[in-house]
């Protein structure tokens, strides 16, 4: 049984105080004696006075040999007792009490009146410092002057000889050892025993500007200019990042690191934020936001802007200015190709690149010309238009039917051929009324070619093309820039190698989709069904940090001796080649 004993003691004046133990056993016993559970301070009460003990359900107390107490004011030597019995014993009084939480029984003990006799009875039990023959001033300088020795003369004494500092740490005596509070990160061992290079006042905890001294690439959390959030400020590096533990991590990684701020921005900014409130990835996490390209303008000057809008937006849509049906692609059936049937994969054209968070751009020639050949015309079917140049398409097409009608057999679709008859052998050449002629039906031939291949078939299947009255361009057909969100979440992290046993459906659904202005990202629903927050218990435990980098390169860095400086941003192991980035984004985290 387990039972709360709760001792109440008068102190000075009719103040009372109160001493719970906790007792854990088969019989609670009763007297005078020191081996006794509750000791009672009474001369008159034997050694051994009573116990109590579980009979069958109830609780019971019985007396030892001829003892006797008294239960709600009678006089008895053992029975039953309940929750509000009282139990009077010599000179104190116990009280069954409702058991708390945890517990199975609860009892008080009060003493009453103490007589001269009792009060002498219990100071037999206390020795007092005096009857040692000790004085306390003695004592005092002695322990003093051991504790200077030991736990600081001694070790101070590596200050002055390392090497002796070295044999006293292998030696069982108090050594330097004693002040650190934990060894250094492997990061930091290269200091040896330099505490100076950190800690440069004396009894000051380490100040920011000795981390940024070597840390000087460290950038700021949020572009001061944009957010002010004072506690930032006023944060030390240190209080994240805690040196001299074990195990050695210097980077705090846990749910608090984030949620303890922005579980209520609006509480700790000084001014209002259009940021939205999250602590816990499955219980306090806005909807996913995606960086929308929009554009605005025309062909030739056409412009893009971003725009952050909710995944789950009502009649959202890509606007890449580029048709293409997944579903038709991704058939389990196969899809009609130069070489016969094929059956595609998205692993197809969509491949992470080294990497890991971004996708290498799909393009025409790598992952579309095997199936889509550009050719116009069905006597020349080695031929082929070049991708992307509308004006060199139609000079290319007005030089190919130029020589045709020039130098081949080619012949107008409507009239007969424009040179005479000739006997075999004879050579003729054409007048120049003959060769403007055929200039002309050729770039009327071109332009009815091109009319087909921009309206009608080849272009037309993959891209938006409208016609553009510019004298000064050679083709009146341009096509409508496309543009492709690299990065759709810039403010993420998201690594596709982590995620290589699952398959690209079953968070993007490409399968069902047959149109390019469908958006086939994935909403925080879909990542909720394997990742939980911080403290999941059926789900991937994700912290914050799996998804999100605290330090950003497009802000400035933290240096006091530059604030304004900046950071040339490293997006990906790709934007060496691209060239036309739209956005600045959140850089790729490293391992």
């Amino acid at each position: 049984m387990r039972i709360l004993i709760r001792e109440i003691r008068r102190v000075a004046g009719d103040s009372v105080e109160h001493i719970d133990t906790t007792f854990d056993g088969d019989v609670l016993t009763i007297g005078r004696a020191t081996d006794q559970v509750i000791q009672l301070q009474d001369r008159q009460l034997a050694l051994s006075h009573s116990e109590i003990h579980m009979s069958g359900r109830h609780l019971a107390i019985r007396a030892q040999g001829r003892e006797q107490l008294f239960v709600n004011g009678k006089r008895t030597r053992a029975t039953r007792i309940n929750v509000g019995d009282e139990v009077e014993i010599g000179a104190y009084k116990f009280t069954i009490r409702q058991a708390p939480p945890g517990y199975d029984y609860a009892i008080t003990v009060e003493a009453g009146e103490a007589s001269a006799d009792d009060v002498a009875f219990g100071a037999n039990f206390r020795q007092s410092l005096d009857e040692t023959g000790l004085s306390k001033r003695k004592l005092s300088w002695l322990f003093g002057s051991l504790v200077l020795v030991l736990f600081l003369g001694i070790p101070a004494i590596g200050l002055f000889d390392h090497d002796l500092a070295a044999k006293l740490r292998e030696m069982p005596v108090p050594d330097d050892g004693l002040w650190s509070s934990g060894p250094l990160h492997s990061a930091h061992r290269f200091m040896g025993d330099n505490c100076n290079a950190c800690h440069v006042v004396p009894f000051v905890m380490v100040r920011d500007a000795q981390c940024i001294a070597c840390h000087t690439s460290v950038t700021h959390h949020v572009d001061p200019e944009v957010h002010h959030f004072d506690y930032l400020e006023e944060t030390r590096c240190a209080t994240c990042h805690k040196e001299h533990k074990e195990p050695g991590v210097l980077v705090r990684e846990d749910q608090g690191l984030c949620g303890d701020c922005h579980g209520d921005l609006m509480a700790s900014s000084a001014s209002p934020v259009s940021l939205y409130d999250a602590s816990d990835f499955e219980h306090h996490h806005p909807e996913f936001r995606l960086s929308m390209l929009v554009p605005s303008g025309g062909a030739l000057d056409m412009t893009w802007e971003v725009e952050r809008v909710a995944v789950n937006e009502p009649g959202l849509v890509e606007q890449s200015n580029l048709k293409f049906p997944h579903d038709v692609h991704l058939d389990a059936a196969g899809i009609d190709g130069p070489d016969g049937n094929v059956r595609m994969v998205c692993s197809d054209c969509h491949r992470a690149e080294a990497g890991g968070a971004y996708m290498q751009p799909v393009t025409m020639e790598a992952h579309c010309a095997d199936c889509h050949l550009l050719t116009f015309d069905p006597g020349a079917p080695e031929r082929q238009l070049p991708h992307g140049q509308p004006d060199m398409v139609v000079r290319l097409l007005e030089e190919f039917y130029s020589r045709e009608f020039l130098w081949g057999e080619a012949q107008a679709p409507t009239a007969r051929s424009i040179r005479e008859a000739r006997r075999p052998g004879q050579m003729s050449a054409m007048t120049a009324a003959e060769r403007a002629q055929a200039v002309e039906r050729a770039q009327q031939r071109a332009l009815e070619v091109a009319e087909t291949i921009f309206e009608r078939t080849t272009c037309a299947i993959c891209h938006e093309v409208e016609r553009v009255d510019d004298p000064g361009r050679v083709s009146p057909w341009q096509v409508l820039p496309v543009r492709l969100a690299n990065v759709w979440m810039p403010k993420s992290w998201f690594d596709h190698g982590s995620h290589r046993t699952m398959a690209c459906v079953d968070c993007h659904e490409a399968e069902t989709s047959s149109s390019a202005h469908d958006v086939l990202m994935p909403d925080i629903a879909s990542c909720r069904e394997c990742h939980g927050g911080g403290h999941a218990k059926d789900k991937l435990a994700s912290e914050c940090v799996d998804c999100h980098v605290f330090h950003l390169r497009d802000t400035g860095l933290m240096r006091p001796d530059e604030p304004a400086a900046m950071l040339r941003p490293i997006w990906s192991d790709l934007d060496e080649i691209r060239g036309d980035r739209v956005y600045k984004m959140t850089p790729v985290k490293r391992p």
